[in-house]
């Protein structure tokens, strides 16, 4: 089973009986997001050639949804009425020839939204171990919140504080809801403004199970053909500072039960894909998002697909998710695989203006 097969019925008719011959074709489906139009890349099959939209008709059962020569675009009030869009098309080369496209239209509904007017400590947790460099350490703060954003910082101290017996000057920071919010399936979303930084900084939003991780899993891969591989970590967003290629990670791990990460690696398998976004600037705030499925998986940045996975299916225990936000440094002479960043250039702050999560 896929999401596709779920949502996403394609018929073609001659003379109003089923026909292989005349089909509209979904290139591919995604559920969507709140707030943004709904993308569809499709074609026309026509006796086993694709034929151009010109010249076709080509009309939906809600007259808001509107065509391009290969994209239906479905306003954001139209995905929130749910039930299912009809779409009709018209052969111009015979008109006995005719086809339907019915997609299922994804209703969300809103079971969480922090705005951070304040800091909610019956939410969140600060998070003290996470430093990814001897170099540094994860700095918990009684409050993350400043002039109505969640403010998690990359800086460094005058005086050093002593981790794993060695000094160290420079901090981090996250939070989590582990214990205090989980949920399995549905959409994560998020608005944020990245730090000003070319290179030394990690900036994370993700998503781990509320268990035990590597051993509680979301879903598994389907596509592999051998062994279990078992999903315990989603990464909506990564964004490993590079000047050059400014964008964004978008990734899932994959273990085994029994996995051993001293003998057999950090993880079993992963599956990644990573998106240059479109003029990136540091002073502008993006929107980060997951939707999860019990068979697909879907990432966007601003409305805009850019990863999926439908090559998934659930396990016997689905295991609901928490959600973390976090800022990894890489101090000079740290060696950080994701670089390192100047002394001048800090403090630096991942500033957070939003977290909705929807069902």
């Amino acid at each position: 089973m896929t999401d596709f097969e779920l949502n996403v019925i394609e018929e073609g008719f001659y003379k109003g009986e089923p026909c292989d011959d005349f089909k509209i074709h979904l290139e591919k489906y995604h559920p969507g997001v709140p707030g943004f139009t709904l993308k569809y890349n499709y074609r026309i099959i026509f006796k086993g050639e694709q034929i151009s939209a010109r010249g076709c008709g080509i009309e939906a059962d809600n007259p808001e949804v509107y065509f391009k020569a290969d994209e239906i675009l479905i306003p954001d009030r139209v995905r929130k009425l749910g039930g299912t869009l009809t779409i009709s098309l018209f052969c111009s080369q015979d008109p006995d020839y005719t086809a339907t496209l019915k997609i299922k239209m994804r209703k969300y509904e809103l079971t969480l939204e922090d705005n951070f007017e304040t800091y909610n400590t019956d939410l969140w947790n600060a998070r003290s171990a996470g430093a990814k460099v001897d170099m540094a350490f994860t700095e918990p703060l009684d409050n993350y919140v400043r002039d109505n954003h969640l403010c998690l910082d990359f800086k460094k101290h005058e005086t050093p504080t002593i981790r794993n017996g060695k000094e160290c000057y420079y901090s981090d920071a996250g939070v989590d809801t582990k214990g205090k919010f989980s949920q399995k399936y549905g959409c994560f979303s998020t608005r944020m403004k990245l730090p000003d930084a070319p290179k030394g900084i990690f900036s994370a939003f993700w998503l781990v199970p509320n268990g035990r991780y590597q051993e509680d899993y979301f879903f598994k891969r389907t596509d592999t053909g051998d062994d279990f591989h078992g999903c315990s970590e989603i990464d909506i967003m990564e964004v490993f500072h590079d000047a050059d290629t400014m964008g964004s990670a978008h990734t899932e791990h994959y273990w085994e039960p029994n996995w051993d990460r001293a003998t057999q690696g950090i993880t079993k398998s992963s599956l990644d894909n990573f998106y240059t976004i479109p003029g990136f600037k540091y002073d502008k705030y993006y929107e980060f998002a997951c939707v999860w499925n019990e068979y697909g998986l879907y990432y966007y940045v601003d409305g805009e697909l850019v990863r999926d996975n439908q090559n998934i299916a659930p396990v016997e225990d689905v295991f609901p998710a928490f959600i973390l936000y976090t800022c990894y440094i890489g101090p000079k002479g740290s060696g950080a695989r994701f670089g390192e960043v100047e002394d001048e250039l800090l403090p630096k702050t991942l500033m957070i203006d939003w977290l909705r999560v929807y069902k």
